[in-house]
């Protein structure tokens, strides 16, 4: 173990001294010699595939904010005085489920016992939880307002376990009225059991159960934290992700993470759940989407039965937070990047060296460059290294909660994430997705513009990160600010060992910094050097 720590300390310091001896000039570009051995010391065993609140965990933020100090950027964590941002998460996981559905006679009653992983999969809330409850059938789950459609309007869930289709109006048949209707209405959102979960509790449902129409398969595959994966149209490739549990996690006193259990169940469950009610799902998806009109109803004589225990710790995390200040200190640029990956998984090591040790590499080779420019920006630039991102976001919507009664306003939001890959599809490695909200037409120009400087041009896949909560840039799209999130393509390798630098691209991570720095020339520098 001596000879671990040793090694390690003459790795570490090789780093760095090879680092304070590179020069990139008075023009903020990122060089390959700036980033390529950081990103594969990140990327190394020796970082156990830095998990957070892991040992490794917090030996990258050790190896982060060394390389912040080393560059000459300001503490920006802890009263200003460290480069941690420090919080707990709370850690929770199901022990034991029991799940039963009854049916009732007016002679008779039974009860059929399922099995967890093979009839259902459940998402506890971070407590435990007892209930017996009847069954109300509430079509997709989604309320609409603005479009017409509510399939809670008139039905009284109180109390009551809500059964609810995963997908939305029209999803089977994008000719149908339905889908019409729903227009450039976010799908991903409608579709996703954080909304309708959300949607069930506010209606004051016990429980949630997701089905599929038509005996669709599901998959038991549990992924840890964030589920909602970047969404750019140009990649179409099916990543399938390495099996593993994970707990989940949550910010305490987090009042947006729900306390109702949702159950999603297989094919065989559903069909025992619907057995005697006449309700043929398959018939109510299509004549929702003919009529988009919800078809709602009470499932009669069905009773669900439920117990689960729930095991839950505190866990100390840390953002790793650097600053170059402006000529003007109440206004800022955020750059950010997740450091945190999924860790190991007994003898694999998750190693991450796309996602996302290329987009902490990033922000720090971009800070090393600024702050080598000379001058200061016109406002503050704020580096910044997520934890947690791989636990649904946590570490920047801790920042951002955080930060809400400082007095400096954040102008933009540049998120990377995963930029050192290609789509398999992509046989050119010239693709790349740059996602804005929606009414930021102005940064699509500005993308389009910084990707003609290029002396090769990147095919850019302008998207609208708007509904969408893929990475961290969510955690700012909440709060209006606006964002820049760079990605260049999901590949085999996402969430699996194979993810590591020998697979990196250099030339095309470079060529994206080279956007993003530009990007950030002209926010941050002054009037007369535009």
């Amino acid at each position: 173990m001596f000879k671990f720590y040793i090694l390690l300390l003459f790795l570490w310091f090789s780093a760095l001294t090879l680092r304070a001896q590179t020069t990139s000039g008075p023009v903020p570009d990122a060089l390959k010699y700036d980033f390529e051995g950081i990103q594969s010391f990140l990327s190394s065993d020796w970082m156990e595939g830095r998990e957070a609140g892991s040992r490794g965990g917090f030996m990258a933020a050790d190896f982060v904010s060394s390389l912040m100090q080393l560059d000459g950027l300001a503490p920006f964590g802890d009263q200003k005085h460290t480069y941690f941002q420090n919080f707990d998460l709370v850690r929770y996981q199901a022990e034991k489920v029991r799940f039963a559905v009854i049916s009732k006679t007016p002679f008779s009653e039974s009860a059929l016992q399922l099995t967890s992983g093979i009839d259902f999969e459940l998402t506890p809330g971070p407590y435990g939880r007892d209930a017996e409850a009847p069954l109300v059938f509430a079509g997709y789950g989604i309320s609409m307002a603005g479009k017409g459609y509510d399939d809670y309007k008139g039905l009284d869930v109180n109390g009551r376990i809500v059964v609810v289709l995963d997908g939305f109006p029209g999803h089977t048949d994008t000719t149908s009225h339905a889908w019409q209707k729903l227009g450039k209405s976010p799908r991903e959102t409608l579709n996703s059991d954080d909304n309708k979960l959300r949607n069930a509790e506010k209606h004051g449902a016990v429980a949630l159960i997701v089905i599929s129409a038509g005996g669709r398969q599901q998959s038991f595959t549990q992924t840890p934290g964030n589920q909602d994966v970047v969404q750019a149209t140009m990649n179409s490739t099916e990543v399938a992700e390495a099996e593993y549990e994970d707990p989940y996690h949550a910010l305490p006193g987090d009042t947006s993470v729900s306390r109702v259990p949702l159950f999603r169940l297989g094919p065989h469950a559903t069909r025992m759940l619907f057995d005697g009610t006449g309700i043929v799902l398959s018939e109510i998806e299509k004549k929702i989407a003919q009529d988009f009109a919800p078809a709602s109803t009470p499932l009669k004589d069905k009773i669900i039965r439920f117990s689960i225990a729930v095991k839950s710790e505190q866990m100390r995390v840390r953002n790793v937070l650097g600053i170059i200040y402006g000529k003007d200190t109440t206004k800022s640029i955020v750059v950010g990047a997740h450091y945190d990956h999924l860790g190991m998984r007994g003898k694999d090591i998750y190693n991450g060296a796309d996602d996302n040790a290329s987009g902490v590499t990033g922000i720090l080779a971009l800070a090393k460059a600024w702050k080598e420019y000379g001058e200061k920006p016109a406002c503050n630039l704020l580096f910044s290294a997520w934890t947690a991102e791989e636990k649904g976001l946590l570490g920047s919507s801790y920042f951002v909660a955080h930060t809400k009664a400082d007095p400096v306003k954040i102008l933009l939001y540049i998120n990377l994430d995963m930029i050192s890959r290609s789509a398999p599809e992509d046989t050119a490695n010239r693709q790349v997705s740059i996602g804005t909200m929606t009414g930021s037409d102005s940064l699509r120009d500005l993308a389009r513009k910084l990707n003609l400087r290029l002396s090769t041009p990147f095919e850019l896949d302008l998207w609208d990160v708007t509904g969408h909560s893929g990475s961290d840039y969510a955690s700012f799209t909440a709060q209006k600010i606006p964002v820049m999130t760079f990605f260049s393509g999901f590949h085999a390798d996402y969430h699996t060992p194979g993810d590591v630098m020998a697979k990196t691209d250099p030339g095309k991570m470079k060529n994206i910094l080279k956007i993003v720095s530009d990007c950030i020339r002209e926010y941050a520098v002054g009037p007369s050097e535009k």
